[in-house]
């Protein structure tokens, strides 16, 4: 951070955040939810965002994303959204819905990943909501974007006029992105001031963009809270230094002199498992935990093994007796019903 650097209050970068145009798709403010009796378990104070709760379509951390990514929309150029993830992504899930929102088609292009086209979880709600749904072979999620592009040249041809979304991929999607989760800190901030805690530690199961944002965001308002990312999968680039450019690049927009390196991100990847999308036994567990004490649902893939980090990070010391921990529960919930088997006998 630059020894000249000024702290916002929460309502500054709310007014700083509203400068940038925006589709209002989200039932915001979400909850932030004291979890009493998994508290006691794990000896803490945790609080969960509920993120699961932004309303559109089962609802996720993504929505809050579309609603600075598609706010290009209202310019009236694009008939359509062309997107793409893996076969069961919540991104997408989430587009689309917005995209009906905006009575703009969608098309999808997916990944086969783990369960393919199995018309269950977000896949079948692809088929509920209308889209046009591609599926190609592979899990790389890295290919995403040759894919999307192949399928931009051909509705191109077609006549269509289409808004690409690259999301995780794309430098100004992310960026945007990355600002919907500044602006979810300063939501947070104002929940914190009403309940009288400041947080020691927030935990969010993130790929980039909402991680970036929740480190932009704290660092603006100046918390002391360690900001720890916990990844869904593996990634070949360095996903340390990208979460810092997406940081950088939002400072900027923000007009915040604020200055990110990839040194100060604590992201980690070891509770992915076998590879994304498939599930972990401690994953599964810590999901059944949080639902016996507080009826809460995590999915299956990727917030359950978010959780699973947590209390590993109790048990190993790093979260001390008595701290204060907001867990972001970024939504997912569709994808329970896609993995019966795997929840039902967790390997």
């Amino acid at each position: 951070m630059n020894s000249n650097f000024n702290p916002l209050s929460a309502e500054e970068l709310v007014s700083r955040i509203n400068k940038i145009p925006r589709i209002r798709l989200a039932q915001l403010p979400t909850a932030l939810e004291y979890a009493p009796n998994i508290s006691k378990e794990l000896n803490i104070n945790l609080y969960i965002k509920r993120d699961d709760c932004t309303a559109l379509a089962f609802g996720g951390n993504k929505t809050r994303h579309l609603e600075f990514i598609m706010a290009k929309t209202l310019s009236g150029e694009y008939d359509c959204i062309l997107t793409g993830a893996a076969s069961q992504s919540n991104f997408c899930r989430q587009a689309v819905a917005a995209a009906n929102k905006l009575n703009l088609d969608s098309y999808l292009v997916l990944m086969h990943g783990i369960k393919g086209k199995l018309m269950q979880g977000n896949f079948l709600l692809y088929n509920i909501l209308g889209a046009n749904v591609e599926v190609v072979d592979g899990e790389n999620l890295e290919e995403i974007p040759k894919h999307l592009y192949r399928k931009y040249s051909q509705l191109i041809k077609e006549g269509r006029k289409p808004l690409l979304i690259y999301g995780g991929f794309g430098k100004e999607d992310t960026t945007l992105a990355g600002i919907s989760y500044a602006n979810a800190m300063a939501e947070i901030d104002l929940q914190m001031k009403e309940q009288n805690f400041m947080a020691d530690h927030l935990f969010v199961t993130a790929a980039n963009m909402t991680q970036a944002g929740c480190e932009l965001g704290a660092k603006i308002l100046n918390w002391p809270t360690r900001i720890q990312g916990i990844s869904p999968v593996y990634w070949e680039m360095n996903i340390k230094k990208d979460i810092a450019r997406i940081c950088n690049e939002g400072a900027k927009l923000l007009d915040v002199n604020i200055k990110f390196n990839h040194e100060m991100i604590n992201h980690d990847n070891t509770y992915v498992g076998e590879k994304y999308g498939a599930t972990t036994k401690a994953g599964i567990e810590a999901m059944k935990l949080l639902a016996n004490k507080e009826s809460i649902i995590l999915d299956p893939v990727y917030t359950s093994k978010g959780f699973a980090a947590l209390i590993d990070y109790v048990q190993k010391g790093i979260i001390k007796k008595g701290d204060n921990v907001i867990f972001i529960y970024t939504g997912g919930s569709p994808a329970v019903f896609a993995y019966n088997e795997d929840i039902n006998n967790p390997k």
